[in-house]
């Protein structure tokens, strides 16, 4: 199994983004990436047989640090104080291939995505973890791929209609990122009545990347001015993946970026990102 999924992660990530992870999770970190196209649930999509985050991270944080006793009330071996469950997925639960798209089953709403992940803070809670981080949606529309623009790309090479696309990201991630800032409101009043303690804090990554956006001098600093209306990785024929990385940017190039292709963040982004998530830890964030 071990090796299976070593496969798996090999084949879905770049060696860049592996090794910096490797680099990154130093004694006591726990990290597992989400290995989907649809991060919270197979719901809206059940075609798609990928591993998906709802379960798939929580079972295996059980297997790594919740002692089995055979019984319902198993036992955490970790101290509740000691480590944050940082929650951050939904993208691709409102993109391509389904929300955004109408490709979504028929019976599944903005709300239910918000409550599939109110439910995993709830089922970690009853896990025995205590202080928790929910990442809002970024503002996905100011991507290529949700962009005002009818160009293909590399992610959706068919013809679509750009604004429309645009429109609807806005009001997606919006609504979504307020449906769970009620959630955790909800929750938190939910674990104070109970006595079980316990709280869920909000990062705002949504503002967060507005602020990289509207100020990218403070924040990347690559051989190149600050990009974040372009991108490093090429595809310049959306027909054909085989033309990925001819035009790439180079590697003193990468840290200027703000996107590392029509969706995905950079390098840099992700830097900046955990920074910013640490001062959150921290109770210094503005965000």
């Amino acid at each position: 199994m071990a090796h299976s999924l070593e496969r798996i992660i090999r084949k879905c990530f770049h060696q860049q983004t592996l090794r910096q992870t490797e680099e990154s999770s130093g004694h006591g970190i726990w990290v597992c990436m989400a290995i989907t196209r649809f991060g919270i649930t197979q719901l809206e999509a059940p075609f798609v047989a990928m591993i998906y985050v709802a379960r798939g991270q929580q079972d295996w944080f059980i297997l790594d640090h919740v002692i089995a006793n055979g019984t319902s009330h198993q036992k955490l071996h970790l101290n509740p104080d000691q480590f944050v469950v940082i929650i951050w997925i939904g993208t691709n639960d409102v993109g391509i291939n389904s929300f955004v798209t109408d490709s979504q089953k028929s019976n599944i709403s903005l709300a239910d995505l918000a409550q599939c992940q109110i439910n995993a803070l709830r089922r970690m809670h009853s896990l025995g973890a205590r202080q928790f981080i929910l990442n809002s949606l970024i503002p996905l529309q100011i991507t290529k791929l949700y962009s005002n623009s009818s160009d293909p790309v590399i992610y959706w090479p068919e013809e679509h209609d750009g604004p429309a696309w645009n429109k609807r990201m806005f009001n997606f991630v919006t609504t979504l990122n307020t449906l769970l800032k009620s959630g955790i409101n909800n929750l938190n009043a939910e674990w104070k009545c109970s006595g079980t303690g316990g709280f869920v804090e909000y990062f705002d990554t949504y503002g967060f990347f507005e602020e990289l956006y509207y100020n990218p001098n403070a924040y990347y600093n690559g051989s190149i001015p600050a990009n974040v209306t372009s991108w490093c990785h090429k595809c310049p024929n959306p027909l054909d993946y085989h033309f990925c990385g001819i035009g790439d940017c180079t590697e003193d190039e990468r840290d200027s970026y703000m996107w590392w292709d029509e969706l995905h963040p950079s390098e840099q982004t992700g830097r900046n990102v955990a920074q910013e998530m640490f001062k959150k830890i921290h109770g210094t964030s503005r965000f």
